[in-house]
């Protein structure tokens, strides 16, 4: 195989946000990119592509990246509230996610110095407090990535202060959503998407949450913008995973949250939500205004 590493900076990078990103534009270039590791990816995203345009897929149980978003969420999915179809017409935009994940794997492994090991599509199985109904809760998952250093090649690249282990999730992003993810103060800002409820549940099932993770923003509208990989706190992850733990033992329970959302982050919350005009995300918008529990 052609080796094109990242060679080291003459000053090592300050986060592990700044060395992805490098790690990520070298590896996709086209003269640095190992073209076994390209060709091994692309099949797989092939695979992943074939199969939404011939199976739906829509989430039926409670699972790391699915219904944890807010509580009520998690509620409505326990109790077998109907989520709803994904539109028809939304194909493409998971088949071109489908193919950014895999180029971006082969990227990363194309362009990782040695000393540093990659994981990629690692299953994951749920943590020991996660309910174990599987009918209502998934009992297994996926992270995109994780990354370890042995110690000789993280001090020639990375700060000593940094991290041995790193847990990435890509997320493919439209320009508006990219710009936006840029600004996001994660553990502050809404998250209609579940970003970090999917990442904290995973870093604790691994037990890595202590060295934070990094949520990767590609921009599927302008694909020579470099890499955009915001890197979570291990506080943040805790909180989210307090409030995970929460959300599920009501909904275990059979306790309505009401519209906690809502009440977390007010008319922020309106666009995820689908209030005041604006189309939402939530699977669930229909039956929760139709129940409400606060004034707006």
């Amino acid at each position: 195989m052609t080796e094109n590493f990242l060679k080291p900076p003459e000053a090592v990078y300050t986060n592990w946000s700044k060395f992805l990103q490098a790690v990520w534009m070298h590896g996709m270039s086209v003269s640095n990119i190992v073209p076994e590791l390209a060709n091994s990816h692309i099949d797989a995203a092939a695979d992943s592509i074939r199969e939404v345009f011939t199976k739906r897929n829509e989430a039926r149980t409670v699972r790391p990246s699915a219904f944890l978003a807010c509580a009520r969420q998690t509620y409505y999915s326990v109790r077998g509230e109907d989520a709803g179809k994904m539109p028809d017409n939304i194909g493409s935009t998971f088949a071109v996610g489908h193919l950014l994940h895999e180029l971006s794997y082969a990227a990363v492994e194309s362009a990782l110095p040695p000393g540093f090991v990659v994981e990629t599509e690692l299953g994951v199985g749920m943590p020991r407090w996660w309910p174990t109904d599987e009918t209502k809760f998934n009992q297994r998952g996926r992270v995109d990535m994780l990354i370890s250093s042995g110690e000789s090649a993280h001090n020639k690249f990375l700060s000593p202060d940094e991290p041995h282990t790193m847990l990435v999730d890509f997320k493919t992003m439209g320009g508006f959503s990219y710009r936006k993810h840029g600004k996001t103060v994660w553990g502050e800002d809404p998250d209609a998407f579940g970003y970090l409820a999917q990442l904290a549940v995973y870093a604790e099932s691994l037990n890595v949450i202590d060295s934070g993770a990094i949520i990767a923003g590609i921009n599927r509208d302008s694909l020579t913008q470099p890499l955009l990989p915001r890197y979570i706190t291990s506080d943040a992850l805790r909180a989210e995973l307090d409030r995970v733990k929460i959300a599920i033992e009501m909904a275990v329970e059979g306790s309505d949250p009401g519209e906690e959302f809502l009440v977390r982050h007010d008319k922020d919350a309106y666009f995820q939500c689908g209030r005041g005009g604006k189309p939402g995300y939530c699977a669930f918008r229909e039956v929760c205004k139709a129940n409400p529990t606060r004034e707006d």
